[in-house]
């Protein structure tokens, strides 16, 4: 399949999965042109696979454009939603970060130097449960409050359907969006590329056995759309593939890439 083609039919497909999700994005782009210090705050769909921010922040080193001096923390909590989560502890301890030990056992001290974004996710189900959508939208609410005037920028994760409730995507791409235009935060569409990969690519399984969670590829494309939503950066040609075969990987970025340009382009 050549680029254009497969640029074509993605964008025929994304077309076709917006049309149940009115809503589009007010914020294309984050404030920081190349945040160095991001804070990932969600749930096992941020941690599995040894986490998002592991391929994220080596997609980071591998580009050759974004420069040196990147740290991702990533603050989780199983099955958790945005109300079990207290941010304000979480920006204001100067122990996170303060340290490391290398591998030979050497002890290196850090000064805490803060943030510049925080990437927050809810639960799976709680931007469209009956019973948790209202929460949802008063803890975005909540949180990006608290982080911009502390001056973090914050931003979300719109996560993904279930595998075999494929209706989630487009309930849970209005909702995050919705949240995003109330509070003029970044939304990066990670769960768009979810659908967009499955319909282009559905030899590559994005999803653990429990068709919930997601598989190493994935967590390869989360952190592919992470990369291009925040840096403004393509992904496709970085030689970092989370040990997936390159052709694998290749089609994830691509994905990723054609998933940022629709959403935030038109």
């Amino acid at each position: 399949m050549t680029i254009i083609r497969f640029f074509l039919i993605l964008a025929l497909l994304f077309q076709l999965s917006l049309g149940f999700a009115t809503e589009k994005p007010a914020i294309k782009e984050p404030r920081d042109e190349n945040p160095k210090s991001l804070l990932m705050i969600g749930n096992s769909f941020m941690y599995y696979n040894n986490g998002v921010h592991n391929p994220l922040i080596r997609l980071i080193r591998a580009s050759g454009e974004l420069g040196e001096g990147h740290r991702i923390r990533s603050i989780t909590i199983n099955g958790s939603s945005l109300s079990w989560h207290d941010v304000n502890s979480y920006i204001k301890n100067p122990n996170i970060g303060s340290f490391s030990i290398s591998s030979k056992n050497v002890l290196s001290k850090y000064d805490f130097s803060g943030f510049d974004m925080a990437i927050m996710q809810d639960c799976s189900q709680c931007p469209i449960h009956p019973e948790r959508k209202d929460l949802f939208h008063d803890y975005v609410e909540k949180h990006s409050n608290l982080l911009k005037k502390n001056g973090i920028e914050p931003a979300l994760m719109m996560t993904w359907a279930y595998k075999d409730k494929p209706e989630m995507t487009s309930q849970l791409a209005k909702e995050y969006t919705v949240a995003g235009n109330k509070n003029n935060v970044l939304v990066i569409p990670v769960g768009l590329a979810y659908e967009n990969s499955m319909k282009v690519h559905p030899e590559i399984d994005l999803y653990n056995s429990d068709k919930r969670h997601p598989s190493k590829a994935g967590t390869y494309l989360s952190a592919c759309m992470m990369y291009a939503s925040v840096f403004q950066t393509s992904p496709v040609g970085n030689p970092y593939t989370f040990d997936l075969d390159k052709n694998s990987a290749l089609n994830l970025q691509k994905v990723a890439w054609a998933t940022h340009q629709e959403y935030y382009e038109n």
